[in-house]
């Protein structure tokens, strides 16, 4: 009996032992389930490991936003062994690193590790396998490792020969070089390279965007297969009203790339020197890291413009380098608690248009036919569907001069193209309908493009600066003075900010054309537009240009 008490007694103390020793050892990262039910079922391992940019603040916040999009999110630290407390000034040791072994994606933020070789391990075969990551600022530069080391991981340092540049530069394309723009005192602007604007990364940002932190300074090219998505242009101060550096012109922040490790799969990868605690306050930058963790996870059709990105829980980063670290914070800390954050609801047709009276809805019987096949356009429940061949149009039955319009489009297929034509010339229809032939006629266009028609465009080595895809307005054999952004032409009016969806998702244009303006707004936000334009009145007309499209709920309201 003594003997079974004394077993029992072993077994409890073994128990409590194992659960403590579990708490006490769970409590070294940080874990944030799928905000949302069900999850996505993809895990993201994020790593905060670096002493100058807060990232022990900024990737618990960047976790929590993922969770609340339905990722399961750890984030691991450098931790104290000591203490159990987050120090980022402890190089030799990231507990936890074995959640890689089962991660879907690696979001690194870390500088100048020297870690044990079996939690080096871990990184190096995650890395190996062929899944996606993302480095955010000093991750170029993630390893060094003091003189005479005898690791076989020495030759992911920094400095690293071979490989060159070490596992920043073989892996996320690039290490340490210098700090382009002045450290702290030099601002961003932030451009997005013309046909990265329609990437799945920039879905959502504007084209244009200022962040608090400075340009880090690139190799002559980057490594591998990189390429450039993101310019950033040095600015004299730390305002987005300063002017640019006239010394210094823009050179790539923001890049995507693929590594192919032992496994023999490629990798996606995306970089970005940006990494300031304080640009994690910014919503662009924010939805572009959101967007490219969805993206190196193959996961970029559930990209959407209005994908919640808000500030979820406390964030106040602080000043950047040791004076601005807060000791004594372990991962169990208050400040890092999930909290429901506000959904982001989509700008729909009631917000824009606040006085319903006047609209009317077009139909079949409000549109004639121009050069188009008889099978090229059919109505069927409301719906406008075409073939896209030929390349034609059909036009209203009435011209208009002042008006607004709204106007719901799919493109079914990917590389889709299309448009809304307004103010088109009757001359223009009259010899189009006359010769009977494909072409298009001239006036105002509205593009209706797929993203993917980039993609399309890059395969075949054409140039793809000269258009967009998220609602370019340009004139077509008539008179307009593009609103800027301009294409390199100074003829289109690219969008300011990058709302469309692609194929198989609805879009919404809302186009107000007033005494010679034309003013776009896609999905609820302004984009694009023009003045100036002459003539002022016509015909509104709908686009077939190789590739099936539908419309729905046309309306159109005439203004003074």
């Amino acid at each position: 009996m003594k003997r079974r008490q004394a077993n029992l007694s072993a077994v409890a103390v073994s128990i409590c032992f194992a659960l403590f020793a579990e708490s006490a050892f769970a409590q070294q990262w940080l874990s944030y389930p799928s905000g949302q039910t069900p999850s996505r079922g993809k895990k993201i391992v994020l790593i905060a490991a670096e002493q100058s940019y807060r990232s022990e603040v900024s990737m618990p916040l960047m976790a929590r936003i993922l969770a609340d999009q339905g990722f399961d999110c750890t984030v691991l630290f450098a931790i104290d062994p000591k203490t159990g407390t987050i120090d980022p000034r402890v190089k030799n040791n990231i507990p936890g690193l074995e959640v890689l072994d089962s991660a879907d994606l690696l979001i690194a933020f870390m500088r100048w590790r020297e870690l044990p070789d079996e939690q080096m391990k871990h990184i190096v075969d995650y890395t190996e396998s062929g899944k996606p990551i993302i480095g955010i600022r000093n991750a170029t530069h993630p390893f060094r490792y003091t003189a005479g080391s005898q690791s076989p991981y020495e030759k992911y340092d920094s400095n690293s020969k071979s490989p060159a540049g070490g596992w920043g530069r073989e892996v996320l394309g690039e290490t340490w070089v210098s700090h382009y723009g002045k450290n702290l005192v030099e601002s961003t602007q932030c451009d997005v390279i013309n046909f990265a604007a329609s990437h799945p990364i920039f879905r959502g940002t504007q084209r244009t965007f200022w962040i608090p932190d400075d340009v880090y300074g690139i190799s002559e090219t980057l490594a591998g297969d990189s390429e450039p998505l993101l310019l950033g242009q040095p600015l004299v101060g730390w305002s987005p009203d300063d002017a640019a550096v006239a010394t210094k012109k823009p050179v790539p922040i923001a890049w995507t790339k693929t590594y192919t490790g032992s496994k023999g799969k490629a990798a996606r990868i995306f970089t970005t020197t940006m990494g300031h605690g304080d640009a994690f306050k910014v919503d662009d930058f924010r939805r572009m890291l959101v967007n490219a963790s969805y993206w190196c996870m193959e996961l970029e059709d559930q990209i959407t413009p209005f994908l919640n990105v808000n500030i979820n829980g406390d964030y106040d980063p602080g000043p950047v380098g040791i004076k601005g670290l807060k000791l004594g914070v372990k991962p169990s800390d208050e400040s890092f608690r999930l909290t429901k954050s506000e959904k982001v609801d989509p700008v729909v047709t009631k917000r824009i248009i606040e006085d319903t009276t006047g609209w009317r809805t077009l139909t079949a019987a409000d549109f004639s036919k121009v050069n188009s096949a008889d099978e090229t356009w059919s109505w069927r429940e409301g719906v406008l569907h075409c073939t896209g061949k030929p390349v034609s149009v059909i036009r209203t039955n009435d011209q208009y001069r002042n008006f607004e319009l709204v106007v719901e489009w799919m493109h079914e297929k990917p590389t889709g193209n299309s448009g809304v034509f307004v103010w088109t010339t009757p001359a223009s229809i009259e010899r189009l309908t006359k010769a009977g032939k494909p072409g298009l006629p001239q006036g105002i266009e509205v593009q209706v493009l797929d993203h993917q028609f980039t993609e399309m465009m890059k395969s075949r080595g054409a140039k793809t600066d000269w258009f967009g895809t998220n609602g370019d307005v340009f004139p077509v054999g008539v008179k307009m003075t593009p609103f800027p952004p301009l294409s390199p032409n100074g003829k289109r009016s690219y969008p300011r900010r990058h709302m469309a969806n692609g194929h198989g998702h609805w879009n919404q244009y809302y186009i107000r054309a007033q005494n010679g303006e034309v003013r776009l707004w896609v999905n609820g936000v302004e984009v694009s537009g023009g003045s100036g334009c002459d003539p002022s009145q016509g015909y509104l007309c709908f686009e077939s240009e190789g590739s099936p499209i539908q419309f729905r709920n046309i309306r159109v309201k005439e203004l003074p």
